[in-house]
């Protein structure tokens, strides 16, 4: 069974189990691609409610709550904490440091949501029967001595996400038109990536080549970035559209 026929199974079976236990199911944390997947299933359910949530708003990793119409899901119901750690700012650690320390706990990689990470600090967000183990367990990072404590959530979460601003423009709105130019490639070796499936879109695979995209949308090419297209800005004189794009760095 693939990756992605497993999680539907996880699903159904997290239906049966917050019917027969009243209270809310949850599976995760789920990275973009499952959670486009569990929610396009999920919207063809009846008598299913669902939501996802990460510890924070804008999170990408978030564990998806599954319950029946008569449930009621709320923020505070997922068993999510985040932990905070401290280090000395001349030493640079980066997020694959962070999660390598805990998968060498034996904790698997669905335990762990995002992992926001500055100058002397970072915030992981976990699940939270797995925050007193590692809290317990971890003392370096690497050779880098940490201070380990339950994140006080009134404390301000660090800026991580950033984005390189861009302005280009497209024959048209088609997929392979837009990977052609934020790539870049040829329209012809950006076909041949959608047609092999390395183009998604707002986590769904894709592969159809003139799919049509919108603003807000978010492509990730495999091995190549991940890009939102902000806007549509209007169309130059030869009748070509101007698109506003934010790359993730």
């Amino acid at each position: 069974m693939d990756k992605d026929n497993l999680l539907i199974a996880r699903i159904e079976d997290g239906i049966v189990l917050s019917t027969k236990t009243q209270y809310p199911h949850f599976i995760g944390f789920l990275n973009e691609h499952e959670q486009a997947l569990a929610l396009q299933y999920l919207s063809g359910r009846k008598g299913v409610r669902y939501s996802t949530f990460g510890g924070y708003p804008d999170s990408e990793r978030k564990l998806l709550a599954i319950t029946d119409n008569y449930g009621v899901i709320e923020e505070y119901t997922y068993p999510i904490n985040a932990i905070y750690f401290q280090y000395d700012s001349r030493y640079q650690l980066t997020h694959r440091d962070f999660l390598g320390s805990m998968m060498a706990l034996g904790i698997k990689r669905e335990a762990v949501g995002d992992i926001l990470v500055a100058d002397g600090m970072a915030i992981a967000f976990v699940k939270e029967e797995i925050k007193d183990y590692i809290i317990s367990q971890i003392q370096k990072i690497g050779r880098t001595g940490v201070t380990l404590s339950e994140w006080d959530s009134s404390m301000p979460l660090p800026l991580t996400k950033h984005f390189e601003e861009h302005t280009y423009t497209v024959a048209s709105a088609r997929l392979d038109s837009i990977v052609s130019a934020v790539v870049p490639l040829s329209r012809e070796k950006s076909a041949v990536l959608i047609r092999q499936g390395m183009v998604f879109v707002n986590g769904l695979e894709i592969k159809n080549i003139s799919h049509n995209i919108k603003s807000k949308d978010i492509i990730s090419v495999r091995g190549k970035g991940k890009f939102m297209v902000e806007t549509f800005s209007g169309t130059t004189r030869k009748g070509r559209l101007k698109m506003d794009i934010r790359k993730y760095r």
